[in-house]
């Protein structure tokens, strides 16, 4: 089963044609044309993919997509919705116990997800789309909150300091792994998460 099975819940609005009468949509081609859109998308951009050959990929028809979304812009906006899974909320107790689980979860996702995969593509329209920059906020925040979930209970349980932003403690933890999937291309794995938290820990606990 793919990304894109599982959706979102809130983040289905607006961008789907409303339900039409004939013969009922089918999920396995619903879900055909969202992982072909996000694998065209890995291999030419959201600006460069074509309804043709998302069709081909998907093995259907160019008018099933029209039935389901009006334009290359809807489609590509649910293909991004439902390609987020959702984070589990982590409590072990400790605010390190926490991270060390959150962070090497979203190091397995970013090294291989589908939607990290496409990330430098949709950075690049999002430039130029006001609609899809909404979108991406949407999914920066999405990954966030578990993160800032965890430092506040680690606040309230006196682990971590209070006077400081928790913007930029997320900020320091979630940079380095941005910056290597779209900059460098070095390893996003349990290294990375143990030298963030060497470093990153210290200066933030009492």
């Amino acid at each position: 089963m793919t990304d894109v099975a599982n959706g979102v819940a809130g983040h289905n609005g607006g961008v789907t044609d409303a339900p039409r009468r004939g013969r009922p949509r089918s999920a396995g081609a619903d879900e055909a044309i969202l992982t072909a859109t996000l694998d065209v998308a890995r291999e030419v951009g959201f600006r460069g993919m074509s309804m043709d050959v998302i069709a081909e990929r998907a093995g259907v028809s160019k008018a099933t997509i029209y039935r389901r979304w009006a334009s290359k812009e809807a489609l590509v906006l649910q293909a991004l919705r439902s390609a987020i899974n959702p984070m589990d909320e982590v409590d072990l107790g400790s605010v390190r116990a926490d991270l060390v689980t959150y962070l090497n979860d979203l190091a397995d996702r970013m090294a291989s997800g589908n939607m990290t995969d496409v990330l430098p593509h949709l950075i690049e329209w999002a430039v130029h789309d006001e609609q899809l920059r909404v979108e991406l906020d949407g999914y920066v925040a999405h990954r966030r909150q578990p993160l800032v979930a965890i430092l506040t209970r680690g606040i309230e349980r006196g682990e971590i300091r209070d006077d400081l932003d928790l913007d930029t403690i997320v900020d320091a933890f979630v940079g380095p792994f941005i910056y290597r999937k779209l900059l460098t291309g070095d390893a996003i794995d349990a290294t990375l998460v143990d030298r963030l938290l060497a470093l990153i820990l210290p200066t933030i606990t009492p």
